[in-house]
């Protein structure tokens, strides 16, 4: 799997496994983003295959194929929560009349040195199982990622930034291809479960005016205290969008405070996987990330968990120490491409700020 199986989701692990290798094989070739570009334009209009921009009309066979490619079935719904009303843009290959490869991912609007910008977040690629090994230039996995780096990603272009999160085989054969250069971790981080009488919880209400009013102050403050680092905008619309109308998870969402305070302190975002608590997301100051991880153990407590679990960068491990914290090793290493013209990658070197939440499917 390219991301550890923080969240049994085995699907997502292959998708992106498979995005690595089409931006691998471009590296493998030995291009620059320019001769992506004159070779993408040469092979697709020379190829036996056509290529174009995924298109609603297309989502029928997209998901035909999803099914075929990774053994699952993925709805309408959960497909147009991810790519409708231009939230997604991916490239299609046709042989014929069939759909036989897609490449495609999710936006997600950042503040990047206090500026905002737009990324791209890499999450579904598949190819048709007869070409799985056609990773030439002249192959659909090339046609398609060549094609939508040409179109979609860099200066210029809707996208500045893209991101994932590849295994470590992923990240080695990147590097050794010269495609891709480690700008940062992200660690697998535990607490065991712990009753806690310091904090109280309130449900978060999207209909609720003082609630919004809330994460706003709340998101308000936690981007000034990122305004030199990478971090994905957690305002209403966002989180309306991947919490509350996510057509296939259920998310908790808990402002919370301390007993003898009415102002909270954050809110957090939590989601029960079996027997333990996944640490999804938080919105609030760095100062109160260490009282959410600890009224996060006492829910977890309350929900007979066995512990409070999730992903973090590993440069902002310092907010979370000595809270009885478990770190697996090794880290999660984060890429940056260096394929194409683009941010020096010393400009986001340990920079970006996630959590599983970042993801697209935790």
């Amino acid at each position: 799997m390219s991301c550890r199986n923080i969240g049994g989701q085995q699907k997502i692990g292959a998708a992106i496994d498979m995005a690595f290798v089409l931006l691998n094989t471009l590296a493998s070739h030995g291009h620059t983003r320019q001769g992506i570009i004159r070779m993408a334009s040469n092979e697709i209009s020379s190829s036996k295959w056509r290529v174009e921009d995924a298109k609603p009309e297309h989502k029928k066979q997209i998901l035909e194929l999803f099914k075929a490619v990774f053994g699952q079935e993925i709805t309408p719904e959960h497909w147009h929560w991810k790519y409708a009303g231009g939230r997604g843009a991916g490239i299609v290959v046709w042989e014929g009349d069939k759909i036989i490869s897609f490449f495609g991912g999710m936006e997600r609007r950042i503040i990047f040195k206090g500026q905002p910008k737009m990324a791209f977040q890499c999450g579904d690629s598949m190819v048709a199982e007869k070409h799985r090994g056609t990773l030439s230039k002249r192959g659909p996995f090339f046609l398609s990622c060549a094609a939508f780096l040409d179109k979609f990603l860099g200066y210029g272009r809707p996208y500045l930034i893209s991101y994932g999160f590849p295994n470590e085989r992923a990240m080695r054969l990147a590097e050794r291809l010269k495609m891709y250069t480690q700008i940062g971790t992200m660690v697998d981080v535990s607490w065991p479960a712990k009753s806690d009488t310091i904090f109280s919880a309130e449900a978060f209400s999207f209909d609720s005016p003082r609630h919004v009013e809330t994460l706003e102050n709340l998101w308000s403050s936690m981007a000034s205290e990122f305004c030199d680092r990478a971090i994905g905008i957690r305002d209403l619309a966002y989180m309306r969008h991947r919490y509350h109308n996510h057509p296939a998870l259920d998310y908790q969402l808990n402002l919370i405070y301390r007993h003898d305070e009415n102002h909270a302190l954050g809110l957090l975002v939590t989601r029960q996987v079996e027997d333990r608590l996944m640490l999804v997301d938080v919105v609030c100051r760095k100062q109160g990330l260490r009282d959410l991880v600890s009224f996060g153990r006492s829910l977890a407590s309350s929900s007979n968990s066995t512990e409070l679990y999730g992903w973090l960068t590993e440069v902002d491990c310092p907010l979370i120490a000595d809270s009885d914290e478990s770190i697996t090793s090794p880290p999660l290493r984060l890429p940056f491409g260096v394929y194409r013209e683009g941010l020096d990658p010393e400009e986001i070197r340990d920079k970006w700020f996630f959590m599983c939440g970042d993801s697209d499917f935790l």
